[in-house]
């Protein structure tokens, strides 16, 4: 039985717990029966009471680590990541929670055994946007310059139960320590050179698995996983959101989106399927057509520009500074 893995840190004052149930709800649409675990800290777990007990409801495993409290909420979040291979028993899928699951994800037979992941920006190191700063960071680290011109996104990883995938995270969380040590508590540049340290033994997921909405149009249309990134979620600054702004934003990167879900009940019935209500279950059900709907209606070029983090930061720009900006998206929204 392969496992679906979450990490959760949280508090009461951010959305990251609304989120991952809303990730949660929306792979059971479209896994029912799936096992899920989500792995938190035990600051996280202590928080979980009222509407956020829920999610408590909503798994089928919940493991907690007790982590100095000392830690900030993203290196508690970072520590969980790469320990979480021998802190879980068993296969499983992992997934970040900013995500929109849209498909079944039965794990193909010739995965068991290996870690799999997909490539950044779904493509190799030598054409990818950010390729400078990813090998300055190594360089700075003292790494390897990634000579396979492979680095995978950690956002969805496959890693079974084996001795070599429980070594592998135990490598990249010593690594992470290390990058910890030297102030740079970020986590790709410790995979990356726990990938070479290994032999580079990471295997590449279709795209599709892990489809990185800025850069993974191809990957859209048979999408399992949509991977949006917490960057492009927008608060709206309280404004009225109309439908022809829906080509632009999308219900589902809209901050009140999850704000607001603190305040509504939600259901977990016997089967684990999620219920919260109208409004929300079809959103959560219809994620992938919300961005083909983008496609449809700006075409391939026009929703390549809306799904850029360029286009993200002049959209929450327009929400806080420019009211303007966004009424004319409105209008431009009517008209496409």
């Amino acid at each position: 039985m392969t496992k679906y893995l979450f990490v959760l840190t949280s508090s009461p004052k951010d959305f990251f717990c609304e989120q991952t149930l809303v990730a949660i709800a929306s792979l059971r649409v479209h896994n029912p029966g799936a096992f899920v675990t989500v792995l938190t800290d035990d600051k996280t777990a202590a928080t979980l009471t009222g509407n956020r007990a829920a999610l408590k409801d909503a798994v089928d495993e919940l493991k907690v680590l007790e982590l100095d409290e000392k830690l900030t909420p993203m290196l508690r979040s970072r520590y969980l990541k790469t320990v979480m291979r021998n802190v879980v028993d068993g296969d499983f899928l992992y997934m970040d929670s900013d995500i929109a699951i849209v498909g079944d994800l039965s794990i193909p037979e010739e995965w068991k055994g290996g870690i799999y992941a997909v490539l950044d920006f779904h493509t190799n190191l030598s054409k990818a946007i950010n390729r400078k700063k990813v090998l300055n960071n190594a360089k700075m680290m003292g790494f390897s310059p990634i000579l396979n011109d492979e680095i995978f996104n950690g956002g969805v990883m496959y890693a079974p139960d084996t001795p070599e995938a429980r070594k592998f995270f135990e490598k990249w969380h010593e690594l992470w320590l290390y990058c910890v040590s030297k102030n740079f508590p970020y986590d790709m540049a410790s995979l990356a050179e726990t990938n070479y340290t290994f032999g580079y033994i990471t295997k590449k997921m279709p795209g599709e698995w892990n489809c990185q909405l800025a850069y993974g149009k191809e990957f859209l249309p048979k999408g399992k996983v949509l991977h949006f990134f917490g960057s492009r979620i927008i608060n709206t600054c309280g404004r009225k959101v109309p439908a022809s702004m829906d080509v632009f934003l999308p219900k589902i990167l809209r901050k009140n989106f999850y704000t607001d879900l603190k305040e509504i009940p939600v259901t977990v019935n016997a089967d684990k399927s999620i219920h919260i209500n109208e409004y929300y279950d079809d959103v959560i059900a219809h994620a992938k057509e919300a961005f083909l709907y983008q496609t449809k209606h700006a075409g391939v070029f026009g929703a390549d520009i809306i799904r850029s983090y360029a286009f993200a930061k002049v959209l929450g720009f327009g929400y806080k500074k420019m009211p303007i900006l966004i009424k004319l998206l409105e209008l431009i929204g009517k008209i496409i």
